[in-house]
């Protein structure tokens, strides 16, 4: 049964940081495997604008053990009336207080109005407009309808930490729909009426139904952590507050990981990385020099035979393996097998001489538990079977037409 008496009140509004309140139930109806509870004020978020729903508790009664805490898993608003989704039914008219899950709120608060200040500062900027916006639990992804390079992210990412440092407060309002026209804010919808625009003072106005912190200082610190190309834009990945905290010390730890592998001073971790690969990469040309010699030393070493020929070179790369496959179909009338250990079994390369191995790929895959293909001058893949397993197959195998 429903006594609808209006929209919800909805202290969020007025207060950002009231984390408890008490409330009477309207109504409470089954939704599902839920009930949807609504009050006839609340200060839980429902999820929009990018940003989802508070959780918390509704605590009913008020005994010796402090009355029973009926968890919020999810809140929604439907023509202005705000429901709260729980697992057990509270009778219409019933007292509750409302307990926000406080630190989730904060932090969500602390990542949107860090956007609203990237935003409003690349707008004013640039003149780019936020097409995308989505605040997950870990980091906050914004989409502008235009390129920036590092340079210029780096500059805006600047700029909003000065904005968080000044500690402006913030302003929140409904503005008279008949003034609307004359102001300017930054809207992603056109919208005409109960528009609640938040100000950030010399830094962005905008159309917001969220909840925001009071003053930028409890930002704490803006972290623009990545970008990419994105629908012919810019998408920015942004931390703010506890979750730049929370990648700083994770860096932090990978930082400090890296320098007891390096024994390296912090600073000097990257210019150690360059030295390393530098490094890597000559060995790594020389052991593909050497593979290739010992390949071909291999090859030269081996008789012409009547039949197929199975080969295994250790520790070949490619191009090695390539060399051995290509000199070894000349070293047999059959085919030439060159075969080199790697995860879970053998790659392999086959040759032959006016054999149409194309046709013969499915039968040594399915025989051999292998995967791969090629065309008639060589066939590429890997065998799961043993190496015993491929020589005993190939050594009694023979092709016919």
């Amino acid at each position: 049964m429903s006594n609808r008496q209006g929209a919800t009140i909805k202290l969020y509004d007025n207060d950002s940081h009231e984390k408890e309140f008490t409330a009477l139930v309207r109504s409470c109806v089954s939704s599902g495997d839920f009930f949807k509870v609504e009050l006839d004020r609340t200060a839980f978020f429902p999820e929009g604008g990018g940003q989802y729903a508070d959780t918390g508790v509704l605590v009913v009664g008020e005994g010796a053990d402090g009355g029973i805490e009926i968890e919020v898993t999810d809140v929604q608003i439907e023509d202005k009336v705000i429901y709260h989704f729980v697992k057990t039914a509270i009778a219409e008219g019933t007292q509750v207080v409302g307990k926000l899950n406080w630190d989730e709120r904060f932090l969500r608060m602390q990542n949107h109005t860090g956007e609203h200040i990237i935003s409003g500062l690349i707008h004013s900027t640039f003149g780019y407009e936020n097409i995308g916006f989505h605040l997950g639990d870990d980091d906050v992804t914004c989409d502008y309808n235009g390129a920036l390079n590092w340079e210029q992210i780096k500059m805006i990412e600047a700029a909003a930490n000065a904005a968080v440092f000044r500690n402006i407060e913030i302003k929140t309002e409904y503005p008279d729909p008949e003034k609307l026209p004359e102001l300017q804010y930054r809207s992603k919808l056109d919208l005409t009426e109960d528009v609640r625009l938040v100000t950030i003072p010399g830094v962005d106005c905008c159309a917001c139904c969220a909840p925001h912190v009071k003053y930028t200082g409890e930002v704490g610190l803006i972290k623009i952590v990545n970008h990419e190309k994105s629908h012919g834009g810019t998408r920015l990945h942004i931390r703010c507050g506890f979750l730049a905290l929370a990648d700083y010390d994770e860096k932090q730890d990978n930082i400090l990981r890296i320098v007891d592998l390096l024994s390296a001073r912090q600073y000097e971790t990257a210019d150690c990385v360059e030295q390393l690969m530098a490094t890597n990469g000559k060995l790594t040309h020389e052991l593909a020099k050497a593979s290739k010699a010992i390949a071909e030393a291999k090859l030269s070493a081996l008789d012409v035979v009547e039949g197929n020929l199975v080969v295994c070179l250790e520790h070949a790369d490619t191009d090695a393996l390539r060399a051995l496959a290509n000199g070894g179909k000349d070293k047999c009338t059959g085919v030439f097998v060159a075969l080199t250990e790697t995860d879970g079994g053998y790659r392999y390369m086959i040759t032959g001489n006016g054999i149409p191995l194309s046709k013969l790929s499915k039968e040594f895959n399915a025989l051999l538990v292998g995967r791969g293909g090629g065309k008639d001058d060589m066939l590429q893949g890997v065998f799961a079977s043993a190496l015993p397993v491929i020589e005993d197959f190939f050594e009694n195998w023979s092709y016919s037409e």
